[in-house]
């Protein structure tokens, strides 16, 4: 059983590598539904939910598919690892894009057709909508294609 103390470790270890590295890992919410699409790459953090301590995410020294253990955990990947995993293995490209003369960030899905010509697929409910910044746009976006077009 997971102690909140080593949860609360797990927390300021994982918050200290994401300022070191920049990265951002995808929401809970969105971990559970690529799990759902048969995400299966090997990932270095990964989300554990319980009674206790609701839901933490873990840093790991070493890479692994958490999808695919016994334990309920659930593999965390980056926004850029989740966006490549559209990308290669669904032939989703999500792109956030920056408005011009505001702070906000807008998202547009592209496919690749088999003629080898992109493919505006219009998403209306994210693509009119104002990110604050491009993470939160890149969630959408893969969230989006995770619920809507897989």
């Amino acid at each position: 059983m997971i102690k909140c103390a080593s949860v609360a470790r797990g927390i300021k270890e994982i918050k200290k590598r994401t300022i070191m590295t920049g990265e951002d890992y995808v929401s809970f919410e969105t971990a559970k539904l690529l799990k759902e699409k048969r995400f299966d790459w090997e990932c270095r953090a990964f989300y554990v939910k319980s009674k206790e301590c609701g839901i933490e995410l873990f840093p790991s020294d070493r890479s692994h598919n958490y999808n695919d253990d016994v334990y309920p955990r659930i593999s965390a990947p980056t926004h850029q690892m989740a966006m490549k995993w559209l990308r290669e293995t669904h032939n989703l490209f999500v792109f956030p894009f920056p408005q011009m003369n505001t702070n906000k960030f807008w998202v547009e899905i592209f496919q690749l057709s088999d003629s080898q010509e992109w493919v505006n697929l219009y998403c209306e409910s994210i693509e009119l909508q104002d990110y604050q910044a491009q993470e939160e746009a890149c969630e959408a976006g893969i969230k989006y294609c995770l619920e809507n077009l897989i």
